[in-house]
Parts: structure tokens; sequence; C-alpha cells
């Protein structure tokens, strides 16, 4: 078995690994009242359909990029999964897996969300992304780059859209010291 097979399987592992520890540990977070709108499976969907194409039948490649960025695919992917894990733990009892506000919810400026809005969302993008550069295959990077922006991109619409209706001004300063949704001076 090469090392990208070897990465790709490991990735998937740890994602599963990953989103499972995070679903137990917020679990008691989530309340009734979702406002996702589906959002969260549009997410899952784009995660999947990257996943999918890792599989080298799938896509043909019209040309493999250099090794090395295997290595670099591994980095991505690992720094990705440790912001997300980072980013959940330090939201605590606001984090959850579904678009959703509370009374007792508080908006979180500090850390991580002083510099991004959604640095967990950061994490899962890099670390696909990460993956997808270990495919080496150009078509592979562009097409699940498509598919994170555009779910993510529905995703933000609806949550932001809680945001906004749950903390008001404040949401809004907030967005105004804070510019950037998922990556610093890109979006």
């Amino acid at each position: 078995m090469d090392l990208q097979s070897i990465f790709t399987y490991g990735f998937i592992l740890i994602f599963i690994i990953t989103e499972t520890w995070i679903k137990r540990k917020t679990k008691s977070n989530n309340e009734n009242n979702s406002e996702d709108k589906g959002s969260r499976y549009i997410i899952i969907g784009s995660i999947v359909c990257c996943l999918l194409l890792m599989n080298e039948q799938l896509l043909p490649s019209i040309a493999q990029l250099p090794h090395f960025l295997i290595y670099i695919g591994i980095l991505l992917s690992l720094a990705g999964f440790v912001l997300r894990i980072y980013t959940v733990n330090y939201l605590g009892k606001n984090f959850t897996l579904a678009v959703q506000t509370t009374d007792s919810q508080q908006l979180v400026e500090a850390g991580p969300y002083s510099i991004v809005r959604n640095p967990a969302y950061t994490g899962s993008i890099v670390s696909i992304l990460g993956l997808s550069f270990v495919s080496l295959n150009p078509l592979t990077i562009i097409i699940c780059l498509i598919l994170l922006v555009v779910g993510y991109s529905i995703r933000l619409k609806v949550e932001e859209k809680a945001l906004h209706n749950h903390f008001g001004k404040a949401y809004e300063t907030y967005c105004q010291k804070v510019r950037y949704r998922i990556f610093p001076y890109i979006w």
C-alpha cells in the first residue's frame, strides 16, 4: 500500500473519530430550536463527495502534481484537525453541530474567533483540502475546493442570519471587527 492510500484511509478514520468525539462532546449543547434549514447536510454531502473523489478511478487525472505535495497535504490535514478540535473546545457549551441559538449563549470574540468568525470551518476546509493535495490530482483539488466553498457558503448564510437575529447589533459590531469568515484576507 502506498503513502497516498495509507494517509487517505487514515484521514477517513481520523475524520470519523474526530466528528464522533465532537458529536458526543457537544450533544448536551443541542436544543430543539434548530435554525439549521438542512445546511448541516449540505456540509456533510460536500465532504462526502470530496472523500469519494480521493478514489483514483472516479476522476481521471489530467496531470500528476509533484510528489512533495503529499507531505504538504498531510501537514495541512493534521493542522486542520487540530484547529477544528481546538475551536470546538474553545467554544465549549456554545458549540453545536446544528445552527441554533439559546438564551444562555454568549457571542465569543476572543481566541481564534478574533481572527476569523468561523475557525472550526477553517479547520474542516483545511483538512479536506489537505487530503485532496495527497491525491496529486489537480482536478480533485479544484472540485473539492468548489464543493467546499459552495457548501460552506450556504451554511454561513444560514448561521449568520441566526446569529444576527439572536445577537443583533453586537453581532454586527463583531462582523465589522472580524471581517473574514473563514480565511484572513481571502474569505
